[in-house]
């Protein structure tokens, strides 16, 4: 690597651009070693190289200092722009249109080389992403628009989607609601022509195959997602094979070079052949959007061919370093983009990793290969050899892709799938002729639609074997391990300890060193923080959503569900429990019914998610909305506990205790007379949902809180005289109750003063949404928890708020 100069300086660009993001000098001190080690390198190889090592050390701190200053303008333009916009403020925004999406009733319009203008005073920016109902304008035109300035969303809670952060890396600064469109400037990219085939492509899809097959065809094929189905992109993520879903570089190399072997055959001149080939698979990349991980393979492959075509040895290590280069300093934010990471990383396990343990296992195999050189394999069984080598080598190659990208997985995704390299082994031989299937059948489809039928039917074999491939790995024993999202200790160490091992067996040390790679694996598998009783209380929007964790390693949820938040469960609750590595949750308790706390657990029922058992409480109003939980918990083999005021759960070192409601006589009348049933029934339905909340208190190693669901002061009232908390208190010596969980979301017409003066909590946190339309929390609730001496807190001012209690203190830890 340090006789490489582009590697050289691709690295040199990254430490700086690395340095300029976070500041922190551990960067400064690694880009000196590394200035270090290729010096040592530089002389060791060649005698009285001192001229080489000073330009080469030059240039790699110009390239340091570059990347550094290159990031942080960057940054100013951003920041600045940012401190001028408000949530809400009407924005005029000028730029070119790079990029069309389709929607339902909706077009979003990427704009590159944007001027804002705000007030008066125009800006220079970066991308904007504009969402208009008008779809009229085609790639390439420039496109003025106002309307209403809208930031993206940071992560509210651990192991959340991070809006900001994505957009950032594809260096789009925020979307804007159009109100007002007007076109500038009617020129035309030569994607504008590739984007109508595009929609013809996909429109011969959808008239030629199931929609479900069409969507996923055209992603594959053409990088349209709008029609993908997410049952199947979340299979092929579960399954390890999503990479296929983005144009990469299977996609470039399978084209191009099938082409360029075609062109071959039928006896063109190279020149000739590697031109053809080279625009191809450039047209294919327009065609499909132009990822990053596309724009990575387009140029590896443009250098690979001028290297065949010049009569030049190819070096993948240099063409992916000049990818690099020319990638970060176009977009120094791309080092927080998931598929651009996974791309580079790709590439350097198949192409390093794979080389030097090649290298290294296929020593002791040399004489064995040549002994067996002169034999003559006949009929099947050199066919059956053949087969076996082939499919052996696609089971390396993945699994040393599957070593250099395994800590960005667990980073970004918090599982692996286990058998994902054999999955691998059966998809992968078929993107080949899906491909070419899919490409000419569209194209036949576009010319006679029968013809395109007939083809793509073919393509729809294939997909159906994949889906297949996927569902049958995902049944077999410890189909995924949950891992959780690892530190960036963790991942550092894992790739120090790793390049460590390569750099010995590059240099000819024994096989030993092999070990350290499972050293390696073990640590970012295996290497977690030891468990601590902690509670998290988790930004759910208008909702609530707790978790408690014992310091056994136990987990117990309380409620679980939002008004405001689609999909909370699947896009708030479950990311945070995989990227914490929670496998499973012990124990849900409910407080009651209303969807703003139960919709996000019932997602997760129907995800399949395990839970040992719901409580619920025993005198609940028994609604359709509860009874259906009930039902949901039941077909998920979910044990479902009901408990009455003074029942106990928990483990060793945490327990549970109901205080409210009381049971209702419901209960006592199913085995008693109808007229009783009905009686209790009536008077349960003129209750309160909200009066009928399950109360519960905490108890761990000193450690106390309450949960209190959405009950109101009547129920408050009921706690402190009827159930006896006061008496509890006094019993175990609790002068002060150490976490509240504030009543219906900070309510005013809960958190009464009577009830906070008798609990007197040290830290009361309301979960609750921006701008709710309730208006929690009460300003008057406020007032009251600051004179019983509470700190407060709020989920939509400070996203998840997590509480410790380390050494018999509470901290406070907010996202």
């Amino acid at each position: 690597m340090a006789n490489r100069p582009v590697c050289c300086l691709a690295l040199a660009l990254l430490m700086g651009v690395l340095f300029g993001t976070y500041g922190n000098a551990l960067f400064l001190a690694v880009f000196f070693l590394f200035l270090l080690f290729v010096s040592i390198t530089i002389l060791k190889s060649q005698q009285d190289a001192w001229q080489a090592v000073v330009i080469r050390s030059i240039l790699c701190v110009l390239f340091f200092c570059l990347g550094f200053c290159h990031l942080r303008a960057e940054l100013q333009l951003q920041h600045r722009l940012e401190a001028a916009l408000k949530e809400g403020a009407q924005v005029t925004v000028q730029g070119s249109i790079q990029k069309i999406e389709e929607k339902p009733e909706q077009y979003l319009y990427y704009l590159a080389d944007t001027h804002v203008l705000l007030e008066g005073t125009v800006y220079p920016g970066h991308g904007v992403l504009v969402y208009s109902s008008k779809g009229h304008m085609q790639p390439g035109n420039i496109l003025k628009a106002t309307g209403t300035y809208a930031p993206f969303q940071i992560s509210r809670n651990e192991g959340n989607f991070n809006e900001k952060q994505y957009y950032q890396s594809k260096k789009i600064m925020f979307r804007l609601y159009a109100q007002q469109e007007t076109l500038v400037s009617s020129r035309k990219s030569a994607y504008a022509f590739l984007s109508k085939v595009r929609r013809k492509f996909r429109d011969v899809y959808l008239q030629c195959m199931p929609k479900k097959d069409a969507g996923l065809l055209a992603d594959i094929t053409l990088g349209d997602k709008t029609l993908l189905d997410k049952e199947i992109k979340d299979l092929y993520q579960a399954a390890g094979i999503s990479h296929v879903l983005a144009i990469s570089g299977l996609h470039i190399s399978l084209l191009g070079m099938g082409m360029y072997r075609l062109l071959r055959r039928l006896f063109f001149p190279d020149r000739i052949c590697a031109l053809f080939s080279v625009g191809i698979a450039a047209g294919f990349g327009l065609l499909s959007g132009l990822e990053v991980s596309t724009l990575r393979a387009l140029i590896m492959f443009g250098m690979g061919m001028a290297a065949r075509t010049l009569g030049c040895n190819y070096d993948s290590a240099t063409a992916l370093g000049l990818s690099f280069l020319i990638q970060i300093w176009e977009n120094p934010f791309l080092l927080s983009h998931a598929g651009f990471l996974f791309s580079y990383s790709a590439v350097l396990g198949a192409a390093v990793i794979a080389a030097i343990l090649r290298k290294s296992l296929g020593a002791g195999r040399e004489n064995e290969n040549t002994s067996k050189k002169g034999r003559k394999q006949k009929g099947r069984h050199s066919l059956f050899r053949k087969c076996l080598e082939k499919y052996l080598e696609t089971l390396f190659a993945s699994g040393c892709i599957q070593l250099a990208a395994l800590p960005l997985s667990l980073y970004f995704y918090y599982e692996i799938p286990c058998y994902s390299i054999f999955t691998n082994c059966w998809i992968l031989p078929l993107m080949g002729p899906l491909l070419f299937i899919s490409v000419a059948g569209a194209a036949l489809g576009c010319m006679f639609l029968p013809a395109g039928k007939w083809a793509l039917t073919l393509a729809g074999w294939i997909l159906a074997g994949n889906e297949w491939a996927c569902r049958r790995s995902l049944q077999l024993p410890g189909a995924v391990y949950l891992a959780g999202k690892p530190g960036m200790a963790l991942i550092l160490l894992y790739y120090a300890i790793l390049v460590t091992v390569l750099y010995l067996l590059w240099r000819g040390a024994g096989r030993k060193w092999l070990a350290g790679i499972f050293l390696a694996l073990g640590i970012i598998l295996f290497v977690r923080e030891k468990p601590r009783f902690e509670i998290d209380v988790l930004d759910v929007g208008q909702g609530d959503g707790i978790l408690i964790q014992t310091e056994e390693g136990e987990h117990f949820f309380v409620d679980g569900g939002s008004r405001d938040v689609k999909e909370a469960g699947i896009y708030r609750i479950l990311p945070f429990l995989k990227s914490k590595g929670i496998a499973s949750i012990k124990g849900w308790m409910v407080s009651h019914g209303d969807q703003d706390h139960i919709s996000g657990l019932e997602e997760l029922l129907e995800a399949g998610y395990p839970i040992e058992y719901l409580v619920v409480a025993e005198g609940r109003i028994r609604d359709e909305a509860s009874e259906h939980l009930l039902k949901m918990a039941e077909k998920a083999g979910c044990k479902v506990v009901s408990a009455a005021p003074g029942r106990k759960l928990g483990t060793e070192s945490v327990t549970f205790t109901a205080w409210h409601p009381k049971a209702s006589k419901t209960i006592a009348a199913e085995k008693g007379d109808r007229a009783a049933k009905e009686l209790a029934e009536t008077a349960q339905k003129e209750t309160d949902r909200n009066g009928a909340s399950l109360v519960i208190t905490l108890e761990c190693h000193g450690f106390t809180g309450i949960f209190t669901g959405d009950i109101g002061e009547a129920e408050e009232q009921a706690i402190i005289n009827e159930r006896g908390i006061k008496e509890w208190m006094e019993h175990n010596g609790i002068q002060r109750i150490d976490f509240y969980k504030g009543a219906h979301h900070g309510s005013n017409g809960s958190n009464s003063r009577e009830f906070l003066e008798a609990l007197s909590p040290r830290l009361a946190v309301i979960s609750c949404g921006k701008d709710n339309s309730y208006g929690h929390p009460g300003a008057e609730a406020m007032e009251r928890l600051r004179q019983a001496g509470s700190q407060v807190f709020c989920t939509m001012d400070h996203g998840q708020i997590t509480v410790q209690y380390p050494e018999r203190r509470i901290c406070l830890r907010i996202k």
